[in-house]
């Protein structure tokens, strides 16, 4: 072993020979991801009692805490990879969590729905710097044999942290107030930043490496907002209104001048070249649609259980619980599956049982709670075990090297986008009234069941692979698969 490499390696951490992480920098790492998934999902159960706290905002204004999380994190995402790659991966991995914890700062002090929105835009920037650093950290320091094990383990704690979040936000909206449910994150941030330094070796730099382009960044996020703002006004502005149509004809013109600026520049926010191949392309509309469903979803049920169900917040967390338990168990033992049946199979059967689910779930009564969530959750909790911990390795299967952190960009993007639409379309359907009735509620769960026949119809497209040669990307993959 080179004197640079044992330079580059910090004390608690294992060797990428033979070797897996140990348990603290797996904790240091896992924690990082799962922090970030559960304030995507947290910000679900707080909008109730955010809505009470800025009386006047409407439905579609409040959703931006939701959908704007989302965006930034989208158009962040390939530009803070590539300054884990000028910068290293721990430093990157640190100062994300430094961003992420000022935003949740700005959150907690919030006086008006301006300054949160602000602040979590800012926690979308450190979100986008963290999550992927903190994977390829892990990944870093475990050879080729465990990097897919490892990645599964590290995708259960971000699906703890989406399972979670509403159940956490209902606890501390019901134990004080819902800023808490940001502010908790200062003290968990602060422990990672004075572990990851001692715990976490620094990943190789290459200050040569030319970051993306911002300009085409921001016409990203420019274009996914204009589409999410036109979908979630139409209840107030109506669906063919010249205030809609033009708004979507914007998106459309700064899509298409992205995409046209991406083709001439020389670091392109993301290699669209890649649009080429079916298995990148396939899959992620598997992941925008899949997105989609599942936060729109996830968004609208808890209103539901609320004002329908007329339960307390942490109640209607704890019904988020019965699909989130399923998922968690499904994530950490996916992996086998796709060796023996590959990503086409489990994705297809995934989005078909959400499909189902979300189809089903238009027979819930607004009366109380029924039992039949009991049988629909597990089924809703399988097809996202199913769908969540594959998108990944369906985008990136036989690609080269040279591909791989393009195509899981690409596929990052996608899901991001696809839960800012999704959110959106969802805030839409359930219109302008302060209680929505349970006829919007059925009506936004059938728009996410045709978002997830959307996805069944994209993932028998994936190209489907032979089981050794699953089991050789899973065994071979190297570790640019982190980027």
């Amino acid at each position: 072993m080179s004197a640079a490499t044992e330079a580059t390696r910090a004390p608690g951490s294992s060797s990428t020979r033979g070797a897996t992480p140990s348990p603290a920098v797996f904790a240091v790492t896992a924690v990082g991801g799962l922090l970030v998934s559960l304030d995507v999902s947290v910000a679900n159960t707080l909008m109730p009692a955010i809505g009470q706290d800025f009386a006047g905002e409407s439905r579609a204004a409040l959703a931006w805490v939701i959908t704007g999380y989302a965006i930034v994190f989208a158009a962040a995402l390939v530009p803070a990879g590539r300054i884990a790659d000028r910068a290293g991966r721990r430093r990157t991995y640190v100062g994300g969590l430094g961003v992420f914890a000022f935003g949740s700062l700005v959150c907690g002090v919030a006086p008006n729905l301006e300054v949160l929105l602000a602040g979590r835009f800012i926690q979308g920037l450190g979100a986008a710097a963290a999550s992927p650093a903190s994977l390829g950290l892990l990944l870093a320091a475990c050879d080729a044999r465990h990097r897919a094990t490892y990645a599964a383990r590290w995708t259960g704690a971000a699906a703890v942290g989406v399972c979670l979040g509403p159940f956490v936000g209902g606890v501390f909206t019901a134990a004080g107030d819902w800023r808490w449910a940001f502010l908790v994150n200062l003290p968990i941030v602060a422990a990672l930043m004075v572990a990851a330094p001692r715990l976490l070796p620094e990943t190789p730099r290459h200050p040569g490496r030319r970051l993306p382009d911002p300009v085409g960044a921001g016409m990203f996020a420019a274009a996914a907002a204009a589409a999410s703002l036109a979908l979630s006004e139409t209840s107030t502005w109506g669906m063919t209104s010249l205030r809609t149509l033009g708004v979507l004809g914007l998106g459309v013109l700064l899509s298409l001048g992205f995409v046209r600026r991406s083709r001439r520049v020389a670091a392109p926010m993301l290699d669209l070249t890649l649009l080429r191949n079916r298995r990148v392309v396939a899959a992620a509309v598997v992941a925008a649609c899949y997105a989609a469903a599942f936060f729109g979803f996830l968004l609208t049920f808890m209103l539901f259980t609320v004002e329908h169900w007329q339960l307390s917040l942490v109640q209607a967390g704890e019904t988020v619980l019965v699909p989130g338990v399923v998922v968690v168990v499904l994530t950490t033992h996916v992996g086998r599956a796709v060796e023996w049946l590959g990503h086409r199979v489990l994705l297809t059967v995934g989005a078909a049982l959400m499909a189902a689910a979300l189809a089903s779930a238009t027979t819930l009564d607004g009366g109380g709670f029924e039992a039949r969530w009991l049988l629909i959750g597990p089924v809703l909790g399988m097809g996202i075990g199913l769908c969540y911990p594959v998108l990944a390795g369906a985008a990136v299967h036989g690609l080269a090297a040279a591909d791989l952190a393009a195509a899981t960009a690409i596929n990052q993007c996608a899901r991001q986008i696809g839960a800012a639409i999704g959110v959106a379309a969802a805030v839409g359907v359930l219109g302008r009234a302060p209680i929505p009735d349970l006829a919007h509620f059925h009506a936004a769960w059938l728009v996410g069941a045709i978002f997830c026949v959307a996805a069944v119809a994209a993932a028998v497209l994936i190209p489907h692979e032979s089981v050794d040669s699953v089991h050789r990307t899973a065994s071979t993959a190297p570790d640019e698969r982190a980027a």
